[in-house]
C-alpha cells in the first residue's frame, strides 16, 4: 500500500475520535489498537509503533478539531474519503472507524453521519450497532 494513503486513513480514524465535540480516553485507545491492526493488515512491513500513532494523534488532534468546526468540514472529511476511495481494504478502515465510534459505549449522529458518508461512497455497507443513540 502506498505510505502516502496513511494520512488519509489516520485522519478519518481521528475525525471519528473528535467529531462528537469529546475526546474520550477509550476512543483513543481504540484509535491507536485500530490503526496498529490495520498497519499490521495492510502494511505489516511498515515501522509504526503505539507510541507513534498516538504521537500522530497528539500532533494532529488540535488541526483536525479546528477545521471539523468549520461550515466545509463536509468537504473536508469528504477528500480524505476519496483519497481512499480505490484502497482495496476500504472494509478494514471503516470498520476501524466504527470500532472507534462505539468504543465509548455511544454512538453520536456525528459519528453515524461520517461513517455513513465513508460507507457511501466506498459502496459499502454502513456498520450498525443495535441500540443506536
Amino acid at each position: 500500500m502506498d505510505p502516502s494513503q496513511w494520512t488519509h486513513i489516520l485522519t478519518l480514524l481521528a475525525v471519528t475520535v473528535i467529531i462528537d465535540g469529546k475526546i474520550y480516553k477509550e476512543e483513543v485507545d481504540t484509535f491507536v489498537a485500530e490503526s496498529v491492526a490495520l498497519k499490521e493488515n495492510l502494511s505489516p512491513d511498515m515501522i509504526f509503533s503505539k507510541k507513534m500513532v498516538f504521537d500522530w494523534f497528539v500532533v494532529h488532534r488540535d488541526d483536525i478539531a479546528k477545521w471539523l468546526k468549520e461550515p466545509e468540514s463536509h468537504t473536508q472529511i469528504l477528500k480524505h474519503i476519496l483519497a481512499l476511495g480505490e484502497n482495496p481494504n476500504r472494509d478494514k478502515i471503516l470498520s476501524s472507524m466504527y470500532a472507534i465510534a462505539i468504543s465509548d459505549q455511544k454512538y453520536h449522529k456525528t459519528e453515524s453521519d461520517t461513517l455513513s458518508m465513508a460507507a457511501k461512497h466506498w459502496n459499502l455497507p454502513h456498520p450498525h450497532k443495535d441500540e443506536e443513540a
